[in-house]
């Protein structure tokens, strides 16, 4: 749901545009990707890790970088020339994000859906997007979040429900291809939260519970 809205509804990208995206190997990244190269879109992918980028190619992926030995903007000017990239979707938030911003073209707008910088950390420093002013004002750039229960709480019964049938008929065709997770028995939640904490961990640990009743009290 959240990179269908993200891609369809919040920027409304078109055939043919660039949409800039952080975290591109996440679950949601991975499902932008797919969504997009379905929906005509060229994407840039960027990613933190050199191991990941022939991976986010094979998904899809139009362009990657990686921040671990390139630098996002010069990249960006340079797979997207002078009209620049006008959309871009965050969910890293911090000093990525705030280059995702500088990166985008006059009147460009990014969406911020999550802050994956901001983990396990409490300087204050490190939980903002440090925007430069002029940038947002003479360049009119806009950025603005979404959170996906919030959107829930204020579409329309209708319009939820079409979300879902849409999100529904896209993974039916095999456009969106969703991991499996790792399921896990509540009992073993220490080596579940492990798994989770884990960098590429790869998989999501689902937790799976038992009633413990038999068949005939069903």
């Amino acid at each position: 749901m959240t990179a269908l809205l993200l891609v369809t509804r919040e920027l409304d990208v078109q055939p043919g545009e660039w949409l800039l995206q952080t975290a591109a190997g996440s679950t949601v990244g991975r499902l932008v990707i797919q969504l997009s190269r379905h929906l005509g879109i060229r994407t840039i992918n960027v990613v933190r890790r050199r191991d990941a980028v022939e991976e986010i190619k094979a998904l899809g992926g139009d362009e990657v970088i990686c921040t671990q030995d390139e630098d996002l903007l010069q990249r960006v000017a340079e797979i997207a020339g002078t009209a620049g990239v006008r959309k871009a979707i965050d969910c890293v938030a911090g000093d990525v994000g705030a280059q995702v911003s500088q990166a985008l073209a006059p009147g460009g707008e990014v969406v911020v859906y999550g802050a994956l910088s901001t983990h396990r950390q409490t300087d204050p420093a490190a939980l903002t997007i440090p925007l430069q002013a002029r940038s947002v004002i003479y360049e009119t750039k806009a950025v603005r979040g979404f959170w996906l229960n919030r959107w829930f709480g204020t579409a329309s019964p209708e319009d939820a429900l079409r979300a879902l049938s849409q999100v529904r008929g896209l993974v039916v065709d095999g456009v969106l291809r969703i991991p499996q997770g790792q399921p896990f028995p509540l009992e073993r939640f220490i080596e579940a939260i492990s798994l989770a904490e884990t960098p590429a961990h790869g998989t999501k640990p689902l937790f799976v519970f038992e009633d413990g009743r038999g068949e005939d009290d069903r």
